[in-house]
């Protein structure tokens, strides 16, 4: 009677931890990242065009003439954009790049003979660009994010050989909301003068790049 209670109150106990664990154990969650490039472009454009001619007649001269003007603005807004999905945690890699060959010298040492050589292989290397983007949720509700854009290229300085650039930016976002990481402004103005009239076009351009983590 001793061993059948014993036995029940073991049972109970593995059963209430299986329970416990069972309750505690959630799946992995995906984090969904969505980079966003917004661009404002304006120009505006106004000339001022003369024409004239002289019509000469048995003596008599009769000049003419025209003047025309014009105005025109113009506002183009574009928008683009990419996304990932990264597991609570962990990270993902977008990738715009080309796999070129490249040969590739390795040196070994064969101990048994005392003698060394050399061996050529060809090994293919990515050369473009890609982001790496770390996330992870945060207990109170928000989310860090770490992006870590990556430049290679083809080296001026050492033909065959590939540099890069890589940059890392770490921050923390609210949970579907957009975060602005910057952007940038071109101006650009150019004023043509001509013989019998003028020519000014004004543009600017405008570049903002924003971020949206939602956990999933």
């Amino acid at each position: 009677m001793r061993l059948n209670i014993c036995s029940a109150i073991i049972l109970s106990l593995v059963f209430g931890l299986t329970a416990t664990t069972i309750g505690y154990s959630q799946p992995r969650r995906n984090i969904k990242v969505v980079l966003q490039i917004e661009q404002t472009g304006k120009s505006s454009q106004e000339n001022v065009q003369g024409s004239g001619s002289v019509i000469i007649r048995r003596g008599t001269v009769s000049p003419s003439g025209r003047l025309t003007a014009g105005d025109r603005q113009t506002t183009v807004q574009r928008s683009s954009g990419i996304f990932t999905l990264v597991a609570d945690g962990g990270e993902s890699i977008l990738t715009v790049a080309t796999r070129v060959p490249q040969s590739e010298v390795a040196y070994y040492h064969n101990y048994a003979l005392g003698v060394g050589y050399i061996e050529r292989r060809i090994v293919f290397n990515d050369v473009g660009t890609s982001l790496r983007v770390n996330a992870a949720s945060l207990p109170d509700g928000q989310i860090k994010l770490r992006l870590t854009p990556r430049i290679s290229y083809f080296s001026v300085e050492r033909p065959g050989a590939i540099d890069f650039t890589e940059a890392a930016t770490e921050l923390i976002v609210p949970n579907g909301q957009s975060v602005s990481l910057g952007g940038s402004t071109t101006n650009l103005h150019e004023l043509t003068r001509q013989i019998l009239g003028y020519r000014d076009r004004a543009s600017s351009n405008e570049t903002g790049l924003t971020v949206t983590a939602t956990l999933q």
